[in-house]
């Protein structure tokens, strides 16, 4: 919360020094009355609440920006896109800070649930986009952009098949049909998004797809999502031209069957390194490729012995990679993998969360779960007594940013009253994993 405030505070002194701050609700009873009377360079700051409309960008530079964070500011579309605009040539440093984005159901074509920009660039950092839909882009449409999408939560969002062409992106959506266009999407949280394509070669990407367009993933957490074609990572699709695409650093594991799954493209300037690809089928798959080697090298594949491949690597046992099926050529680099490199430690990468067990344990007033991430996580936790009936829900689904926290329970039940002395379970999820303490209250 402190860093939060400091970048809150530091943008409000840039904003009173370049352009004017207006306040909602004080000023402006919504967000896109301060939107509509704004000049370039100016600064909404927007007190916690709930917002039920739809947010237009009609000017360049325009900071908007939560005082509370995403946790407690809402942005809910009442249909079709939440958060667009109206102009063309927003560069990156128009900004959507600090909210939640939810209720979107897509524009144009039923383009983009959370955000739809077309030939605009913008930067949108520290917010949470769920509960949106689209036929492509459940929670991010961005068609000819060089947006930056950044330290934000994307999960529950929907990619549906409304059109032949649909079902696509369920998180992100990337697309150009006139030359590569370069939008970064890192140190995200992606979880639990669907692309619900009817599975011809342009669909999927439960988390990412980049369509025809470079682009760059990096650092993200990658988990848990689906897609109908059954590629629920990363899909890379219809590359006509020579582009760059960077997929570095990132924590990818149990998503449907692929994690990237890269079809009808030219694989020139395709980078994948340094990633944990965990959990899938296939952790790399490689179809109908026109010219050019994938490097995905210096990948950690979920096992010593590297990535199964038929013949090149049969005695792997972490995720698959998987050639084209148009050629008996090798088109993917993968040696060497992590064991192989004798300078490296052999073990995944950093783990996106710890989570300590209940202390102290017994206790009298209160015992606690430290929760340290390294990005946005959900959290549930439940108290349940011996006999499986539940007394306290401390947390449901709460989106927690990057941080340390401590999960509490003051043993008492769900009406505030004291507990009777004895043995509990005491559960914390954290995005699709639970660990279950045994905890014992004494007097």
């Amino acid at each position: 919360m402190k860093k939060i405030m400091l970048v809150f505070v530091v943008l409000t002194m840039a904003s009173l020094c370049f352009g004017t701050v207006r306040r909602v609700p004080s000023q402006y009873s919504t967000i896109q009355a301060a939107m509509d009377i704004c000049a370039e360079g100016d600064t909404i700051l927007v007190a916690k609440g709930t917002y039920n409309e739809n947010v237009v960008y009609d000017v360049n530079r325009v900071q908007l920006i939560s005082e509370s964070g995403a946790d407690s500011t809402e942005i809910h579309g009442t249909g079709g896109v939440t958060i667009s605009t109206t102009v063309s040539g927003l560069d990156v440093s128009t900004l959507l800070y600090g909210f939640k984005v939810t209720g979107g159901t897509g524009g144009y074509d039923g383009e983009g649930g959370g955000l739809r920009m077309w030939k605009q660039n913008i930067t949108v950092r520290k917010c949470i986009f769920t509960g949106n839909t689209a036929n492509e882009g459940g929670g991010f449409y961005l068609e000819r952009s060089d947006a930056v999408i950044e330290s934000c939560l994307i999960y529950g969002n929907v990619a549906e098949h409304r059109q032949s062409t649909g079902g696509t992106g369920g998180g992100v959506y990337t697309f150009s049909d006139f030359g590569p266009y370069y939008p970064i999407v890192r140190y995200n949280t992606i979880i639990n998004n669907d692309a619900q394509g009817n599975g011809n070669f342009i669909n999927g990407g439960g988390a990412i797809a980049f369509q025809k367009t470079a682009g760059t993933a990096i650092g993200n957490y990658i988990a848990n999502n689906e897609a109908k074609y059954g590629n629920g990572g990363i899909a890379v699709m219809s590359m006509a031209g020579v582009y760059d695409i960077i997929i570095t650093n990132n924590i990818i594991e149990n998503n449907d069957s692929v994690a990237i799954d890269v079809r009808y493209a030219g694989a020139t300037n395709m980078h994948i390194n340094d990633n944990e690809i965990t959990g899938h089928q296939y952790g790399l798959r490689y179809t109908y490729y026109t010219n050019g080697v994938i490097d995905a090298t210096n990948n950690w594949w979920g096992a010593e012995s590297g990535p199964y491949h038929p013949t090149l690597n049969p005695s792997g046992t972490g995720d698959e990679v998987k050639d084209t099926v148009k050629s008996s050529v090798h088109s993917i680099d993968f040696d060497p993998w992590k064991h192989s490199i004798a300078v490296e430690t052999v073990k995944p990468l950093e783990l996106p969360y710890t989570l300590s067990t209940c202390w102290p344990n017994p206790f009298v007033h209160q015992t606690s779960v430290k929760l340290d991430a390294r990005y946005w996580v959900l959290v549930s936790a439940i108290v349940f007594d011996i006999t499986g009936r539940e007394v306290r829900c401390i947390m449901n689904n709460s989106a927690k940013s990057a941080g340390s926290y401590n999960i509490s329970w003051d043993g008492k039940d769900r009406y505030g009253k004291q507990v009777s002395p004895g043995m509990y379970f005491y559960r914390v999820k954290v995005n699709n994993t639970s660990k279950t303490m045994k905890v014992i209250m004494i007097r």
